[in-house]
């Protein structure tokens, strides 16, 4: 039994003289604490002070996903075997490495790594394989006939954890994606998937495998992520529903815009083919317009022979509105009918004056009584 007292040196003196390179890795610091001689000239290390000045802090997201599972696993008190290629120097090197839990002289917990050469008749396109299967960014497990996991690459480990069965992985679906593959069927969905990072959104692919260990049925699945997509459909989708909402708003401001100004201005049939027209509050370029297309399309649908225009109720008319009411008078006046001005008050006729508008050519009469029965009168 290894005295607690010991130092990290003194315990491990014993694999000094062992054949095998073994060294000690402190996972929280990305240093490399101890090494024997083998391990020195593996990692290519003038010395042990060389190799502890190394920083592995940069390494690659696969590569940190597989130490955090390992560095777990240790805190267990398990151990753990796995094929890796080191890059000592960057000459990579294909190797069987074996890890156990060792205590660092200031308390920590490390992982105390033994490695074994790989017969170099796997190099090639299967050690090729394996390490892209190791660094892609697709999710890729393998699982039992039941969803007991099998094997997962690193980019599982770094969004589900180590102990990711199926039932866990896919909550609301497992149950069909085993019905699916029982089926002999390929199994394919976008999910939603709650990982590490937040709830994401995945393209699931299960089909039916062997395990190449015990030749028993098993599930490879894969899995894609599209959350930014989905993300920029919805955005999408989203934007669209703010647009139409916006032309409803629109419409409808519209709508009532047309209807207010109808009101401000109601053509009123009177009798004896006469419109009278109270304009109400100011007369501006765009009541005008309106008014105009709304008044001559009454004009010749009723045939009017005479139109009043009532100024009574007209708050404000500057020049450019009294131009506009010239106008209208003349477009009436093509159509057939005659135009009469009624209720034109002090200010509006000195605003007319000023404005070089003569009216002079209209009849105009003081109020919409007198402008009735002089309608009358002359039909």
């Amino acid at each position: 039994m290894v005295d607690e007292a010991m130092g990290l040196s003194e315990q491990l003196s014993a694999l000094l003289q062992s054949k095998l390179p073994v060294w000690v890795y402190d996972h929280d610091q990305a240093r490399i604490r101890w090494a024997n001689p083998e391990a020195l000239l593996l990692w290519k290390a003038k010395s042990m002070d060389d190799l502890a000045a190394r920083d592995y802090s940069d390494n690659s997201p696969a590569t940190q996903a597989r130490l955090d599972s390992y560095m777990r696993a240790v805190r267990r008190g398990e151990e753990v075997a796995e094929d890796w290629t080191l890059y000592p120097r960057g000459k990579p090197t294909t190797m069987t490495l074996h890890g156990s839990r060792v205590e660092l002289d200031d308390g920590r917990l490390a992982i105390l790594f033994q490695a074994m050469h790989k017969d170099q008749t796997l190099e090639g396109s299967m050690v090729r394989g394996v390490e892209a299967l190791r660094h892609t960014s697709m999710l890729v497990s393998l699982f039992d006939g039941q969803g007991g996991e099998l094997y997962h690459n690193p980019a599982v480990l770094r969004e589900f954890g180590d102990d990711a069965k199926l039932f866990s992985m896919f909550p609301k679906d497992w149950q069909e994606i085993l019905r699916t593959i029982a089926a002999g069927e390929l199994y394919q969905a976008e999910l939603s998937v709650n990982v590490s990072s937040g709830e994401c959104w995945y393209v699931v692919e299960a089909r039916r495998a062997t395990d190449p260990v015990t030749g028993g049925a098993a599930i490879l699945v894969q899995q894609r992520d599209v959350t930014k997509r989905r993300q920029a459909e919805a955005l999408a989708e989203t934007r669209n529903q703010i647009v139409e909402e916006l032309h409803h708003t629109l419409a409808l401001v519209e709508t009532q815009r047309q209807e207010i100004l109808a009101l401000s201005a109601p053509i009123l049939d009177v009798g004896r083919g006469t419109l009278a027209v109270p304009i109400i509050g100011e007369l501006s370029d765009a009541r005008g317009s309106e008014l105009a297309e709304r008044l001559l399309s009454s004009v010749s649908e009723k045939r009017a022979q005479f139109v009043i225009l009532d100024l009574t109720g007209c708050g404000a008319l500057d020049e450019e509105g009294a131009r506009l009411l010239l106008r209208l008078t003349r477009s009436i006046e093509l159509l057939g009918s005659q135009s009469v001005i009624t209720g034109v008050a002090a200010a509006l006729a000195h605003t007319i004056v000023r404005a070089g508008v003569d009216l002079s050519a209209l009849k105009t009469l003081r109020n919409l009584r007198d402008g009735l029965e002089y309608c009358r009168r002359n039909t």
